[in-house]
């Protein structure tokens, strides 16, 4: 079986920061979508999670829900990082992987009543803001056309790749409906600063409700809300990865 969690970038030791980022695809996407983001990173520790049915996890079945996902995820962290060390790991979660991130960061509480070093969440509203089972029976011209406007080929890894949209588009349907049948966390609070990012043309927040900031329920700790130039996950478009670096290192928000 081939493990959830896949090295991206080397940390530099040199450079005196003590942790890394480990960074959840949105729904549709795969880990190979994530490798521009780890490039630009410049020295960051980057790791990526593979969900099962895609990539070099293709043979195994998808996961059931979101919480069965978070917690293998969880699980295999321990193993790979540490009790210790994953209270050092930046966890960032595009779209849907904000959900499986926050499900891993409340399973790290559980454990070992420790939280990660930050939870940074992207393109997604709150989860109680959300409206639970809108993509339940979506048909496959509702998920091709969600498909086309937020640009999946280039999130799935293989950018520009016509014979590869079908097996993308499977990809979304499923994640679509896990997330659509996702209830939400159960308290406690986590204790972690949250950094929660999203796009001004953001069709997703087109009628201007803060489900962004709704996230500030969710921790103890900081907070910290950002609104930046362009659509849905264009922080993950080739070429302006870069700048999701930097928007987190910004004084007000930065996580290091």
């Amino acid at each position: 079986m081939n493990t959830a969690i896949t090295r991206l970038s080397t940390l530099d030791t040199k450079s005196g920061f003590g942790h890394g980022y480990l960074c959840f695809p949105p729904a549709g996407g795969t880990v190979l979508g994530l490798r521009g983001l780890a490039q630009a990173s410049s020295g960051f520790g980057v790791w990526g999670v593979e969900y099962p049915g895609r990539g070099e996890r293709l043979a195994e079945p998808p996961a059931a829900s979101i919480e069965e996902l978070a917690g293998a995820i969880a699980q295999e962290a321990f193993d790979h990082f540490g009790d210790e060390g994953v209270s050092r790991i930046a966890l960032v979660g595009f779209s849907m992987g904000a959900f499986v991130a926050l499900e891993v960061a409340h399973r790290f509480h559980s454990r070992a009543r420790t939280a990660p070093a930050a939870l940074i969440v992207v393109g997604v509203c709150a989860p109680q803001r959300r409206v639970r089972g809108r993509y339940a029976r979506a048909d496959a011209a509702e998920v091709g056309r969600l498909f086309d406007r937020v640009g999946l080929v280039a999130m799935a890894g293989r950018p520009g790749a016509t014979e590869f949209r079908d097996y993308a588009l499977g990809l979304l349907d499923t994640d679509l409906r896990l997330t659509s049948a996702y209830p939400g966390p159960a308290k406690p609070m986590l204790s972690c600063p949250i950094v929660a990012i999203r796009g001004e043309d953001d069709p997703a927040f087109a009628g201007g409700d803060d489900a962004v900031g709704a996230w500030r329920v969710w921790t103890t700790g900081r907070f910290e809300r950002r609104v930046v130039p362009g659509g849905h996950l264009d922080v993950l478009t080739p070429g302006r990865e870069a700048g999701f670096w930097a928007l987190l290192r910004l004084p007000a928000g930065g996580v290091r």
